[in-house]
């Protein structure tokens, strides 16, 4: 048995990253821990005034019709990590800062073999790195080293990339940048949309830590270093961004 603690912000698209690990050992999940801060080290409101400031109110606009036009469109419930511990009984634990002393000993106390991000939006520092058994992983909705950070999927659609993908990888100080345990690819299809591509890689990348932690063997690990380079990692889109991305004709 894997105790396995999830860390994730309560979305369908962590949903998808975890439902296929809960689908076939539930058992294996001891905790769900759900960030309760949009962006990390800002209380909900200062992270909001961010993004107006940086993206401008198209963006956000963006992200709500985002969310009303799947409700609108998607059959039957949507599957959030917060839905699927209480599908399985699994304690949720709530917190604005994984690092505190607080969350620190929460951790803890659950004993993990693995803590695992999935579309987490705070900074996992080298204490909480440390807690687990086996060490903590990130799923990330892009094939890195390509796409590193933020919003991934409206990057490579805004620079015309003809793949995505996921990866899962060990978690590291800086974002996106430890060692790789496994990829999968993802081709871009015509017409894709940032929501498109945001649940094909989150799908894609459920499956593959799904079938990665059955066969896991911490004796026999083996990891692949990120490439040397100056590899770019991405923020939040810029006004010129979402005015190049209107312009390719691209859609959210």
């Amino acid at each position: 048995m894997r105790r396995v603690v999830f860390l994730a912000v309560d979305d369908e698209f962590a949903g998808l990253m975890q439902q296929y690990l809960y689908a076939a050992h539930h058992d294996w999940v001891v905790a769900s821990v759900i960030s309760s801060s949009l962006l990390h080290r800002k209380n909900n409101v200062a992270a909001a005034l961010f993004l107006v400031r940086r993206s401008g109110c198209m963006y956000r606009a963006q992200m709500v019709k985002m969310k009303i036009l799947r409700r609108l469109v998607q059959a039957g419930p949507v599957v959030t990590p917060t839905s699927l511990a209480r599908k399985y009984g699994v304690e949720i634990y709530r917190t604005r800062d994984i690092n505190s002393e607080e969350s620190l000993a929460k951790l803890r106390s659950w004993k993990p073999d693995l803590i695992i991000s999935t579309n987490f939006s705070q900074y996992v520092g080298k204490k909480a790195r440390e807690v687990a058994a086996h060490g903590a992983w990130n799923l990330h909705k892009s094939y890195l080293p390509q796409y590193r950070g933020m919003a991934p999927n409206f990057h490579a659609l805004l620079e015309g990339a003809r793949s995505v993908g996921a990866t899962l990888h060990m978690l590291a100080k800086g974002f996106d940048t430890g060692d790789i345990l496994a990829q999968v690819e993802v081709p871009v299809e015509n017409g894709n949309s940032v929501y498109d591509l945001n649940r094909r890689t989150a799908d894609a990348g459920g499956r593959l830590l799904a079938e990665f932690l059955e066969r896991f063997d911490p004796a026999n690990v083996r990891v692949t270093p990120q490439p040397p380079g100056e590899w770019r990692s991405y923020s939040y889109p810029t006004r010129a961004d979402l005015r190049a991305f209107r312009a390719r004709g691209c859609r959210f």
